[in-house]
């Protein structure tokens, strides 16, 4: 294993990350919410955040720019490419423990419709930051989060409170489907449905559903797009 920047492993020693690594395999993967974890044949688990521009990438050639860490094998690299070195390797005795150490809420893409709605029925603040927070729910970005709120014609500066039952049970089917057709699409925002508030963003954008200018306010410190004339 390289490791370019200790940025990306910042709170594990370099030494211990080495040794549990190196003259290993991965033997699985694991993904809850935001992090992926990779089991390691030594023992314990590899731990990935990739933040908001981290990745995975194979190579058995170049090295991509902004690699940060590189695991090199017999016929090629995996490499940890991350060009704002906001994602972070670590190590961990096993998902679960690191999971409660982190105080993480159930994944995205597993928590039921009630445990979600029992999740957001007493959450404070705006809907858009409480969607954010992955101590209720783990894997929604800000991106997708403005996403479910557009598709379910939310204002995402609305508190969360205010909220109906049924409104919730909206949000939740929204994350479900707004996740899965990304996933299928590899993440390409080009690849998801002209109908995507996510495939709007930019300055001077406008509604996929209406055509008017789309607005931007921040929202639990992030910027947020919406539509002010489909609420």
């Amino acid at each position: 294993m390289e490791v370019r920047n200790d940025v990306v492993i910042r709170g594990t020693d370099r030494c211990d990350l080495a040794e549990a690594v190196e003259g290993g395999e991965f033997l699985s993967v694991r993904r809850h919410g935001k992090r992926l974890f990779l089991r390691l044949s030594g023992g314990g688990w590899l731990t990935w955040h990739f933040g908001m521009t981290g990745r995975p990438a194979w190579t058995d050639g170049a090295e991509e720019r902004f690699t940060r860490a590189l695991f090199v094998f017999p016929r090629g690299s995996l490499a940890f490419v991350d060009p704002r070195m906001l994602g972070r390797l670590g190590l961990a005795s096993s998902p679960e423990r690191y999971i409660e150490s982190k105080g993480m809420g159930p994944d995205a893409l597993e928590i039921s419709r009630g445990e979600f709605v029992d999740a957001f029925l007493e959450a404070r603040g705006p809907i858009k930051a409480a969607l954010m927070d992955q101590r209720r729910v783990a894997g929604v970005g800000n991106l997708y989060a403005d996403e479910m709120l557009f598709q379910c014609r939310l204002d995402p500066r609305a508190g969360a409170r205010s909220l109906s039952e049924r409104d919730l049970e909206c949000l939740h089917r929204a994350m479900r489907r707004v996740l899965r057709r990304s996933i299928e699409a590899g993440a390409d925002l080009d690849r998801l449905p002209p109908t995507y508030l996510l495939r709007c963003r930019g300055r001077g954008a406008a509604c996929p559903r209406c055509g008017s200018a789309l607005r931007t306010e921040t929202v639990g410190g992030r910027t947020s797009y919406f539509c002010a004339d489909c609420l």
